[in-house]
């Protein structure tokens, strides 16, 4: 048996929940700017092949979908980060970019594989998911 076996694992959860919120909306406000039209939208629309018309506007229900899954990954990171005892802003990068390494850019490599999408496509929505990650893991950790 390797040691630490048998060992009941404990994870804390006592994260700041302000920080949490703020790291959220920060995170959709870092969306709503990559993705507008002047910045990535354009060229996001191009590499999905549909126009702003056929978008349409996200509604309330996406507007919300949003918002949770910005919530839960702020409060993953940030639980993340306090267990492992991250408390600067290079431990802070840190647990952003393994999150998104190790999670994100990973899944999304392999959707964009097999769903046969452009690469440019996985950097544009990537280069997004990096900075969210990295923003986020700051706030959390840096703000407890």
């Amino acid at each position: 048996m390797t040691e630490g076996a048998g060992k009941n694992m404990s994870i804390n959860v006592a994260v700041n929940y302000v920080a949490i919120v703020v790291a959220a909306i920060i995170a959709m406000v870092i969306g709503f700017a990559w993705y507008a039209p002047p910045v990535f939208g354009k060229r996001w629309m191009a590499y999905l092949g549909t126009t702003q018309a056929q978008l349409g506007n996200p509604g309330g229900m996406g507007m919300a979908i949003g918002a949770v899954a910005s919530l839960l990954n702020a409060w993953a990171l940030a639980v993340i980060s306090y267990n492992v005892r991250a408390t600067d802003l290079v431990d802070a990068l840190k647990v952003g970019g393994l999150c998104w390494l190790g999670f994100m850019a990973t899944i999304t490599a392999a959707q964009i594989s097999f769903e046969k999408k452009s690469w440019g496509l996985w950097l544009l929505n990537n280069g997004h998911n990096l900075i969210v990650q990295v923003v986020m893991a700051a706030i959390v950790t840096l703000w407890r």
